[in-house]
Parts: structure tokens; C-alpha cells; sequence
């Protein structure tokens, strides 16, 4: 019985997830990506070579650094966005990132409920609620998903974080041979990288890594707590990886462009008193805006009958709940402090997805052991199906429910032969001539447009340069 009921989730689950790989045909370039294609598309046009694009994609990231932002890796891999290579197969990257984002979400709820809390196989509960929530109840579907600077730049980022972070504790934990420390050397690399990323995905790692390390000296015997005391070092690449970011002479010029950051230490206590108060909101917000109090309190009475309790020495409430929001805080600073607000709708992203998967973590470990939660399972069945009716009428899954609406009506359709109309009118236009193609009349959450009926928008400047046209615009029909 039990194994029919599992297969059966797994295909709820699969039909689920189904909707989001169905909508890789509707994703599309958009803003960025022509803009960082237009340094490294040229080249592969002309050579055909990987390796050349490689190299102006290293050398404009250097000159980034220098005048633009910090963030080398998440440049990078900007630089050399598939619509460098193929417009047409440009939504491949949507279906890599989505089988991505579940396989890390999957490896890391393993490791830290089913092996490090000892709940069994009962992680796979958790990875079936969380993991379709992660994206049902996703606040920018576009920019979390489809467009891809977007995406891989910040939820790319965030899977990637996931998995060094199970590989750091891994490592940490010191259990399985590794004569030539290859394992150490990837979560270095790993670490180093990701600290160069963008801030977010880059102080939860730096983060994340120190409060694991101290959990491992915290818990380790008197007699191992100077070899435990190494975990440490582990800290150091994010943090090399985060300076090299955050001291960046670009930095200065895009904050001084964006116009919001001013400086000086009453700017900056500003930003910890915003940053404060964002935590607070949007742990409040993610807990009633998607499934996840509701979740929590329905696993209350399982987890008291099994008789949980998390391996080794307990860890005191108060310090779990300090760590979770030290992370969170640690999160939001960056952009609070350089724009004065939490961010654009791709960085949210990062908020819902980090509540998502560690505050479930950080109430495993505060809830008591067996016989000590108070009430009777009929109150827990009954809060969790108030906090389940207050998500669905709260709840951010309008997204969800017009992807698949889009799908059935055909409007996903009709968006995929508008924007490929867009792209053959500029494929056959002559280089430098002045283009104009039709405003689009049908938009759906798989994608965004670029072009606009000024030819002076940079959005615009950016296509035209990308198609080798000498510029774009947008004209609505007669």
C-alpha cells in the first residue's frame, strides 16, 4: 500500500512539474541577453570557435569588473548565453535550469533532513511539498525561469549554492576517504565562484559554510575539536571569492548610476534598521503566501510519533532561530544597502526559495522530541487546514495558473509565432538598415518583450546590435 501511494505522488508530482517544461517553447531573449551577447555573438559568427568565445567572454568580464559590477562568475556565464550560439534553441537552458533546481533541491533536503536529522525516508514528504512549491509559488516566473541572464544569475546561482553546501558538510564531516583532497578542492573552487556571483547567492554560502563549520566544532568530541577546528578554513575561498566581488571599481560607478545609494554611516545603520524589518516580512510573507506554514504545522504530530530528534549534541532553539535570520539578513543587505530596497523581482526569488528550504530545517531542529508537543493531532490537522485555506486565498500561485491556462487557451502558442516573427523580419533585414517590426499583442509569463517604439531604448539598442541592423522599433498595428 505504501508503495502504491508513493508512485502515486511521484506522478502528481511529475504532472505538476509537467507545465514548466512545456513552457521552455515560449522562452525567448530578452533585454541583457542581447546586450552581453553583442560582445562575444560576433566572434562565434565568424570563427565558430567555443574557445574564442571563452576568451572575449573572460576579457569582458575583466573590463566589467572594472567598470561596470563586481560579480565576475554570474558575468561570465552571462556573456556566453545561448543566444550567443543559437536563437532558435535559446529554451534549452529553461529545461537544464528546471531539472537542475529540483535535482539540488532534492540532494539537499536528503542530506541535512534524511541523513544529518535522521527523519528517513520521510525527507521525500518535504521534497515533494517543498520542491513543487519552490516553483508553483514562485514570485517571477520570467525572470526565475525563462529568461536566462535572470535565471542563471540568480536561481542557477541558488541550486548551485545548495549542492556546495551539502558537499561542504560532506567534507566536513569527514567520513569518507579523500587521500588527495579532491573533494576539499571542489568545495574551494566551488565556494570561490559562487562568492563571485551575485551578493545574495554569495553571503548565504560564505554563511552557510561558517555555521556549519561551527555546528562541526560545537558537536565534535574534546579530543577532535582542534581537527574540527579546520573546518573552518572552508570559509576562507567564499570569502575571497565575496571581497574580490564587493571591492570592484565598477561597483561605484553602477551605484553611483542607479542613483539610490548615498553613503556614510547614516545610510548604512538605514540599511541594517530596512534589512531588519525585510527578514521579519518576508519569513512572514513565504509562510502564508505559499504552503509552507501549513506544511509545518500538518508534520507537527509525525514527527512527534516517530519520535524525532536530531542527531547529536541538541542545538538551543534560540541560537537555531538567531542563525536562520543571520543568513536571511545576510542575504538582503547587499542590495538593500547599494539600491535601498529588497530587489527586482528575480531577487525575491532568492528570499522565497531560501525561506522555502531552510526554515523547515530551522523548525525540525527548535521543535521538541517525542510526547513534548503539546495538543492533539485533530489541532494540528486543524490549524494546518486554516493556514492551507489562508494560502490559497493569499497565495502567489497566480503564476502556476496562468502558465498552464496560456498552454491550454494556445495563447503560449500564439506568443512563440510573435516573437519568431520578430526575429525572421530582423534575420532578413539588410545591416544598417532602420527596422520596424509589430508591438506585441499577446503576452504570457514564459517571457518578456525588448522592443519598444522608441529606437533610442537601450533594450532596442541592444537588439539592433545584436542582428547587425542600425536600429529597431516597435509599431503597433493600423
Amino acid at each position: 500500500m505504501r508503495r502504491s501511494r508513493w508512485i502515486a505522488a511521484c506522478v502528481v508530482f511529475a504532472l505538476l512539474m509537467l507545465p514548466f517544461y512545456l513552457g521552455i517553447t515560449g522562452a525567448h531573449p530578452a533585454t541583457d541577453d542581447f546586450t552581453f551577447a553583442t560582445y562575444t555573438r560576433p566572434t562565434f559568427v565568424k570563427t565558430g570557435s567555443v574557445a574564442k568565445v571563452i576568451k572575449d567572454a573572460i576579457s569582458y568580464t575583466l573590463r566589467t569588473w572594472r567598470d561596470w559590477q563586481g560579480t565576475m562568475t554570474g558575468v561570465f556565464f552571462m556573456a556566453i548565453n545561448p543566444a550567443v550560439f543559437s536563437i532558435r534553441h535559446y529554451g534549452i537552458h529553461a529545461g537544464i535550469l528546471l531539472t537542475l533546481h529540483l535535482l539540488a533541491v532534492a540532494v539537499f533536503l536528503c542530506h541535512f533532513l534524511a541523513k544529518r536529522l535522521g527523519l528517513g525516508w520521510r525527507w521525500w514528504i518535504f521534497y515533494a511539498v517543498l520542491g513543487a512549491s519552490s516553483l508553483i509559488f514562485l514570485p517571477d516566473m520570467v525572470e526565475g525561469i525563462y529568461w536566462y541572464n535572470g535565471a542563471w544569475f540568480y536561481t542557477g546561482a541558488q541550486a548551485c549554492a545548495f549542492l556546495t553546501l551539502v558537499l561542504c558538510d560532506s567534507v566536513m564531516q569527514g567520513k569518507r576517504r579523500d587521500p588527495f583532497r579532491i573533494r576539499t578542492l571542489l568545495c574551494a573552487g566551488l565556494l570561490f565562484a559562487l562568492g563571485m556571483d551575485n551578493y545574495m547567492t554569495a553571503m548565504m554560502c560564505v554563511l552557510g559554510t561558517l555555521l556549519l563549520a561551527l555546528i562541526r566544532i560545537g558537536s565534535a568530541p574534546e579530543s577532535e575539536r582542534k581537527e574540527a577546528g579546520k573546518a573552518l578554513l572552508l570559509v576562507s575561498p567564499g570569502v575571497v571569492g565575496l571581497a574580490i566581488s564587493v571591492l570592484a571599481p565598477g561597483n561605484r560607478v553602477r551605484m553611483a548610476t542607479d542613483g539610490a545609494y548615498q553613503g556614510g554611516p547614516a545610510w548604512f545603520f538605514v540599511s541594517v534598521l530596512k534589512t531588519l524589518w525585510a527578514g521579519v516580512f518576508y519569513t512572514g510573507r513565504f509562510l502564508v503566501k505559499t504552503p509552507l506554514l501549513a506544511f509545518l504545522l500538518a508534520m507537527v504530530p509525525v514527527l512527534r510519533k516517530i519520535g524525532w530528534a536530531p542527531s547529536g549534541k541538541r542545538i538551543p532553539p534560540v541560537l537555531v532561530v538567531a542563525a536562520y535570520f543571520l543568513v536571511l539578513w545576510g542575504m538582503l543587505f547587499p542590495h538593500i544597502y547599494s539600491s535601498g530596497y529588497a530587489g527586482s523581482g528575480r531577487v525575491i526569488n532568492m528570499y522565497h526559495e531560501y525561506v522555502l528550504m531552510a526554515l523547515p530545517l530551522a523548525f525540525c531542529l527548535c521543535l521538541p522530541g517525542k510526547g513534548s508537543v503539546p495538543g492533539k493531532d485533530g489541532m494540528w490537522a486543524g490549524l494546518a487546514a486554516l493556514a492551507l485555506a489562508v494560502c490559497l486565498v493569499l497565495g502567489q500561485q497566480s503564476n502556476y495558473i496562468r502558465l498552464v491556462s496560456d498552454q491550454i487557451t494556445g495563447v503560449q502558442a500564439a506568443y512563440t509565432r510573435q516573437f519568431q516573427n520578430e526575429y525572421a523580419i530582423l534575420e532578413a533585414a539588410e545591416p544598417g538598415s532602420d527596422v520596424v517590426v509589430p508591438v506585441w499583442t499577446v503576452q504570457t509569463v514564459t517571457g518578456k518583450p525588448t522592443i519598444y517604439e522608441d529606437p533610442t531604448a537601450w533594450t532596442n539598442e541592444s537588439v539592433a546590435n545584436y542582428f547587425g541592423v542600425r536600429s529597431v522599433r516597435a509599431k503597433p498595428a493600423d
